[in-house]
């Protein structure tokens, strides 16, 4: 990349200087020619004219008869002739006829190349573009061993182009990025407030500061933690970092339902295979846990029973008529709360060449142990199909849905067929 840049430089300044001489050395014969006649005919004409002003005067002087001054008058306009075909004929000389002339212009085209690179490593942004290309070959990392390593350059680079740079907005959350992700929390939550310093309402980057603030303090709800994070929510009341943050706060308060509700809010917004999303399922499977073992929703001593036989059938279809479909797109069938977090319960994943079709949907299906189809009384059947793949909702997707259902007391065969567009 580094070779292309100079290629680039080079090519424009070869440009440039060509800019600069063709008006002086390499012009066009015509435009000389043009260039000269156009100043030598203008003061030709102001000879003429003040020589014919002085041959007015003589004449009314009486000096000169009148045959006299019209002769005189007539061999000046044929002076005035001759001098201007005679401009014509000088006009294939060089403008610039000497070596020493040319000077000038030739300094003046060294120069440029020369004030360019000096402006340009004053002003430009040569080490933001190495920057960025180091992160991209971060992200690329064949092993984690080489990203780390990536990742220590990358940080130093951050530094010395912040020291020179500290408005630069985007180089401090790169840095407070990367640091976070190598563990250095520290750097991390002094990068952090130096973009809310630039940019005090950025909701993201208060969401991003709670978290390394929590990490710092060992997996901490400290005061700043719990204000970092109310703030962000306050901005964005559906950013999944702050919902994170908020649930460990309600977890860890005794809160649980709030809990469940935080991060059933995140989840909702999260690919169910990430990291994050795993991570908060399994808190809601805790905090769901927690709260029927201190009674706030207490189950009959039949529960478990049922739990370990919660089988719904299905039958899922859609409307040829309205559904605009490809046979490779995916169905997603699950079921969910009715009311509660909106995780699925049990979830199938089908394609719609495969529909019409009978499926059943049971505990062996769930996203995490202890959050089946036996975990809530009432579910909520949904259906989707989407083109995208994502099993996050999308705009355009297609989808119906069926609930309350009483999970325990459902024996019939549920039909869902798929005929209304997300909008």
């Amino acid at each position: 990349m580094e070779i292309a840049f100079w290629q680039g430089f080079l090519a424009l300044i070869v440009l440039a200087i060509i800019f600069v001489l063709w008006p002086t050395v390499f012009i066009r014969k015509e435009k000389k020619r043009e260039l000269l006649i156009d100043a030598q005919e203008e003061a030709n004409q102001d000879v003429f004219k003040e020589h014919v002003k002085e041959l007015q005067a003589t004449h009314l002087r009486g000096e000169l008869e009148a045959n006299e001054f019209s002769a005189l008058k007539q061999d000046l306009d044929k002076t005035l002739v001759i001098e201007n075909e005679g401009t014509a004929s000088q006009s294939d000389k060089p403008i610039i006829a000497s070596f020493k002339s040319r000077l000038p212009v030739i300094a003046l085209a060294v120069a440029l190349p020369v004030c360019t690179l000096a402006l340009y490593s004053w002003l430009g942004a040569k080490p933001d573009w190495a920057i960025y290309e180091l992160a991209k070959e971060r992200a690329h990392a064949a092993s984690m061993d080489e990203r780390n390593q990536l990742s220590e350059q990358l940080i130093e680079r951050l530094q010395v182009r912040l020291e020179s740079k500290p408005e630069n907005e985007h180089n401090w959350h790169l840095l407070a990025t990367v640091a976070s992700e190598v563990g250095d929390y520290d750097e991390a939550v002094r990068a952090f407030r130096r973009v809310l310093e630039i940019e005090p309402r950025a909701a993201q980057v208060m969401a991003e500061l709670a978290q390394a603030l929590f990490l710092l303090a060992g997996n901490t709800i400290t005061p700043e933690v719990s204000e970092n994070t109310h703030l962000a929510l306050q901005l964005n009341p559906k950013m999944p970092t702050a919902l994170g943050l908020a649930g460990i706060e309600a977890f860890q308060t005794g809160k649980y339902q709030t809990a469940i509700e935080h991060w059933s809010l995140a989840v909702s917004q999260l690919d169910p295979s990430s990291p994050s999303s795993v991570a908060l399922t399994g808190g809601i499977a805790r905090a769901q846990a927690a709260l029927n073992k201190s009674g706030a929703n207490h189950q009959s001593d039949t529960t478990p029973e049922v739990a370990l036989n919660s089988v719904l059938n299905v039958s899922v279809s859609f409307d040829k008529s309205l559904v605009n479909a490809e046979p490779d797109d995916q169905v997603f069938v699950y079921a969910r709360a009715w009311q509660g977090p909106k995780m699925p319960l049990a979830i199938r994943k089908l394609k719609v060449s495969e529909l019409p079709i009978r499926i059943q949907l049971d505990n062996s299906m769930a996203m995490a142990p202890g959050m089946d189809l036996g975990s809530f009384p009432q579910v909520e059947l949904v259906a989707r199909i989407t083109g995208s793949g994502s099993a996050i909702p999308q705009s355009g997707d297609w989808q119906v849905s069926e609930g309350p259902i009483i999970v325990a007391e459902q024996t019939k065969t549920i039909t869902l067929k798929i005929f209304e567009q997300i909008p």
